[in-house]
């Protein structure tokens, strides 16, 4: 046993704590949470700052990890998008060396448990061989209706795959500008009868709007840059949320990632209308695309605190995989919210939304979440 004992103990699923000891059997599981008082002092090992449980990223692209440092900032997502499908190819032994460098540091910063987006599966044997917990999402895209069933048939092709490694996934639809209504449908329609969580990319910038309302922008320039007809394609006339909302299957658990230029009463509307959604923000991530933050004292009106979640995006499009470095910048930007209010956010609502609460995310009697020691700024990790 060791006992662990610290300024404030944060065990996330209750209020705040001083005066009271961990005590912690050697492979991290918690046995107790105990006033220091009937804990014998010479036991305790005592640590200056906060004593938080591990994080979970509930959004990150392992995949692209050799591709760090590669592109510029702030040029905005449609170029963001265009470099990285023209340039992801490279040495699979480079992706490969990347990617399990990526994974080391994401255990090094703390984080216990990922939800990662794949297109390939390029990254199964590293997470195979990782310590920490990956759900992979398998990523779909198809944005003519026509290809709905072929492109399903596919992703659940690269799932079985993905089973053979022992590990856990589910399809995700890419994002509005990138899949048809009716493979999103099919998609959370599958994942809602399996009981697994899906996700999507949304409302992530001014010219995803335009697109859908208009038709016009960056994205159309896009595709055609691409070489690809989108005849097909009619503007609603309505936000992409608002366009897609109505064909996401009610019982799917659906995370909504990035959210940059929500609104208050975009959220309001979504969860009017869908029960089971949940909310994503990679700040980080956003000031490297697009060099701004969503509003979220704003969006804080109507998102659901329970259902907020922290990711990191990929080393494209940040310059690492911290969830304390997102937390950080969140708390610079808006300091009236409190480390207090964000850390579910980091901590045990990522951990909900993967189904892991039952281990991970806060600091309970049976679970064995990690343990990080926080203080002046810096994590590190206990346990």
């Amino acid at each position: 046993m060791r006992f662990l004992s610290a300024t404030t103990i944060h065990p996330v699923s209750s209020p705040a704590l001083s005066g009271y000891v961990l005590v912690i059997h050697d492979d991290g599981t918690i046995e107790d949470l105990l006033p220091e008082s009937v804990v014998d002092p010479t036991h305790v090992e005592f640590f200056e700052g906060d004593l938080i449980p591990g994080f979970v990223n509930a959004h990150c692209h392992l995949e692209l990890s050799h591709l760090r440092g590669s592109f510029p900032e702030k040029t905005g997502l449609p170029d963001f998008l265009n470099k990285v499908v023209s340039q992801r190819q490279a040495d699979p032994d480079a992706v490969a060396e990347a990617m399990r460098f990526a994974d080391s540091e994401m255990w090094e910063n703390g984080i216990m448990a990922v939800g990662d987006i794949c297109n390939k599966s390029d990254s199964f044997s590293v997470k195979a061989d990782s310590r920490i917990h990956y759900h992979s999402f398998v990523e779909l895209l198809a944005f003519d209706p026509d290809r709905a069933v072929k492109a399903l048939a596919e992703g659940n092709s690269l799932l079985e795959q993905l089973n053979q490694f022992g590990l856990t996934g589910s399809l995700v639809p890419h994002a509005p500008y990138s899949v048809s209504p009716a493979l999103v449908f099919l998609i959370t329609r599958q994942c809602a009868d399996a009981g697994l969580p899906t996700s999507i990319h949304m409302l992530e910038s001014n010219d995803e709007t335009e697109f859908f309302v208009q038709g016009t922008g960056l994205y159309r320039r896009l595709y055609h840059d691409m070489g690809m007809a989108i005849d097909f394609f009619e503007p609603s006339g309505k936000t992409s949320l608002e366009t897609l909302l109505p064909w996401f299957h009610p019982m799917a658990k659906t995370l909504l990632v990035h959210n940059t230029i929500a609104t208050e009463q975009d959220v309001f509307s979504a969860v009017s209308q869908h029960t089971n959604l949940w909310w994503c923000f990679c700040p980080n991530a956003n000031l490297y695309i697009e060099d701004r933050l969503p509003d979220i004292p704003q969006l804080l009106r109507t998102m659901p605190p329970g259902r907020i979640t922290l990711g990191t995006d990929s080393l494209a499009s940040n310059h690492q995989l911290s969830i304390w470095q997102e937390m950080l910048t969140i708390l610079r930007a808006y300091p009236d919210i409190s480390l207090e209010a964000i850390l579910p956010w980091a901590t045990l609502n990522g951990a909900r939304y993967l189904g892991l609460e039952q281990t991970l995310g806060s600091l309970e009697t049976g679970k064995r979440p990690g343990i990080l020691h926080l203080h002046q700024d810096s994590i590190g990790r206990i346990i």
